[in-house]
């Protein structure tokens, strides 16, 4: 046996750059999806403050809502997409997944400033 050191062999597994887009892509779908209660709160403040919104709740007259189904199917979009964007690694889904993101948070919010109108 002899003393001198065996080269290494090279890596089976090819190592490939980080994806960079991701990386920022995931972190506006966090960020994003961390706004949210805020945003919902602010939402639900503003409904608050009007005069159909305290009628329907002190007297039970005027209460035109939307559907609460309607609020549930937003939210649960809302939450596939977000892990979608978080999870996979194909580029083209993941910008649809943020889009689809962005748009559920927003149709939510508008559900919500309109409810009680």
């Amino acid at each position: 046996m002899s003393n001198a050191p065996r080269p290494r062999a090279a890596s089976p597994v090819p190592v490939t750059p980080p994806d960079a887009e991701g990386v920022r892509l995931r972190k506006r779908s966090m960020v994003w999806a961390g706004m949210f209660v805020p945003a919902s709160l602010l939402a639900g403040l503003l409904v608050l403050t009007r005069e159909n919104t305290a009628r329907c709740l002190t007297y039970g007259e005027a209460c035109d809502s939307a559907p609460g189904s309607l609020f549930v199917a937003a939210l649960v979009i809302f939450v596939v997409a977000l892990v979608t964007a978080q999870s996979t690694a194909r580029p083209d889904v993941r910008r649809a997944a943020f889009r689809t993101q962005l748009g559920a948070q927003g149709v939510f919010l508008l559900f919500l400033l309109t409810a009680f109108a």
